[in-house]
This record gives C-alpha cells, structure tokens and sequence, in this order.
C-alpha cells in the first residue's frame, strides 16, 4: 500500500490488516458475503477490500482524523491503490461507483463488514428501526397516539444520527443507496426467518409460523414429488 500520506493506517487494532496478501480469502472465509463477492480479479478485490477496512473499521485511522466523508472516501482509495486515470484525471466507472455510493454489491459489503462488528450502536440501531415500525403500522391504521408520534420521531431522529456514525459520516448524511443497503441488513438481522430455518423447519415436520406464512392459516408445503409420480400431472404433460 502506497506511503506518502500524512495520515498512515496503524493496522494493530484492525480487524484486519489492508495489506495482508491473504486479505481476499481471510475476509472471504470469515463473512459470507465478501466470499460471494466475484466482481473483478483478486488483485482488484484486494483493493476493494482493503478501502473497505480503511473507510469502516471502528478503530480504522482514517475515521479519526479525516471527518469529511469524501474526502475520506478518496484519501482511502488512493491509499489502497484506486486511482484516477492518468490521461483522463478521471476515475474509472467500477471506482467512480464505489466511492458515489452507487454501487449495491459494495454497499451490501460494507454493511456485512459494519454489522460483523457487533457494535452497541449497531444493536442500537436495530432496536430502533424495530420501534419505529413498531410505531408506522398505529400511524398507518390510524391508531397511533400522540406519544406515539413523539417516540416515532425521537426514534427516526436516532436512527439517522446512528446510521451517519456507523458510516463515519460525521455531520453529512450518507447516499441513499448505502442507506438502502444498511436497513436491507438490519431487517434482515432483526427478522428470524432465515431460508436455511425454513427448511430446517420442513425437513423437520414443523409448520411454517403464521408470520412467515404468505398463504392461507394451515397452509403446508407438500412433498417433493417428480412430475411422473402423478398420473394426473404426467397424462397433462404428454399431450
């Protein structure tokens, strides 16, 4: 990784070294979502890997002394080998993207690497979007109080200010698709239908929860069949 900056990455209370050569498939085997990862060649991941503990590791340098969320988003790339284009003083679209917040596998990289933290702001947070659409189903039916409200408000207002400390934004708010992609994991933390507990749940002769269920009250997936096990079905799909 390049040097002459002022402002060096102290990798001793990362969690994990930008420089490692093994970055790749050390962050690939510990978080899902990075092995599942397959844009660009390993050398390119390592790049983007690596910016990624720059701009989001808790204890990252980087989140300290540079407040300003661009200028930080930059300085990291530089720093990680992302560079304009000589001949064109512009970045290439796949580094634009990044750094503009859009682009979604990313973004969804960044919020598995924030929440594998386990941090009590994360927690903090998921308990508040819990609260807050807890609060937007009364609002909806009209059922809501004026101390709902009052909690709904105080709760989209933690929310906002957590989401720009979990990112490091300081005083700028984040881009909307980075948001999308921070909620999209927390609904998904806050939720316990996960596909792998639905088929444990088949598999085990249980009934799919009400709450999980799109379909009628009873409603129980059949047996997996082949289309010749049914006469019926087999006749239909020779004609």
């Amino acid at each position: 990784m390049a040097t002459t900056f002022h402002v060096e990455i102290d990798p001793t209370y990362l969690r994990f070294k930008p420089d490692n050569p093994s970055l790749v498939k050390q962050m690939g085997d510990d978080m899902p979502a990075f092995r599942a990862y397959d844009e660009h060649d390993e050398i390119t991941k390592q790049r983007v890997f690596a910016w990624i503990i720059c701009m989001y590791d808790m204890n990252s340098t980087l989140r300290r002394e540079i407040k300003d969320l661009y200028k930080r988003k930059v300085y990291a790339a530089t720093l990680c080998g992302m560079n304009v284009s000589k001949s064109t003083g512009k970045y290439p679209d796949w580094i634009d993207k990044i750094l503009t917040g859009t682009d979604e596998k990313v973004n969804s990289l960044i919020v598995s690497f924030i929440s594998s933290f386990s941090s009590p702001e994360y927690t903090q947070l998921m308990a508040h979007v819990a609260i807050q659409h807890s609060i937007l189903n009364r609002i909806i039916s009209g059922k809501a109080t004026k101390e709902n409200q009052t909690v709904f408000d105080i709760a989209t207002d933690k929310i906002k200010a957590l989401t720009n400390l979990l990112y490091g934004t300081g005083e700028r708010d984040e881009v909307y698709l980075a948001r999308k992609a921070l909620y999209r994991q927390v609904s998904y933390d806050l939720s316990d239908m996960r596909p792998e507990q639905v088929a444990r749940r088949i598999a085990d002769g249980d009934g799919i929860p009400g709450e999980w269920n799109p379909y009628e009250d009873g409603y129980k997936v059949d047996d997996i069949n082949f289309v010749s096990d049914d006469p019926s079905i087999a006749a239909d799909d020779e004609e």
